[in-house]
């Protein structure tokens, strides 16, 4: 059966990943046994979707949820757009030009036009915001 990921198991994913970020120190660059213990702890959760989730694909969502996380708080800090968990940058007519330049060259913001995401908050708990020359 083929892993899929559920809201709810991105969540406890996160969850996990939060209750044991001490045990990693700076980066939270985690080690194969923790990704085993992530795995069982999901698999002790009762995952809502897809298969069961192994060492292997929680390593593999939790990268994907981090580039996730860095497109979309470039965009969050990004001059000219007011990011939101439920609009995301909110483009209208008045902003469309901006917007078609910005996404020439941040192809992966395109999903973030008009929808947040969800786990944004989330992940700025976790790993700290790299937004540089606001002013």
């Amino acid at each position: 059966m083929q892993v899929s990921w559920s809201d709810k198991d991105m969540f406890a994913l996160l969850d996990f990943i939060d209750s044991h970020k001490a045990t990693t120190g700076n980066g939270l660059n985690f080690k194969a046994p923790f990704w085993n213990a992530c795995a069982a702890s999901l698999m002790l959760a009762n995952p809502e979707k897809g298969g069961p989730k192994t060492p292997k694909s929680c390593k593999e969502k939790w990268k994907r949820v981090c580039d996730t996380y860095t497109v979309v708080d470039h965009l969050s800090c990004s001059s000219g757009f007011a990011y939101s968990l439920k609009s995301g940058a909110d483009i209208s007519v008045a902003n469309k030009n901006s917007w078609d330049s910005y996404v020439k060259v941040h192809k992966d913001a395109v999903p973030y036009k008009n929808k947040g995401w969800l786990s944004y908050d989330r992940m700025s708990a976790l790993i700290p915001s790299k937004c540089k020359g606001l002013n």
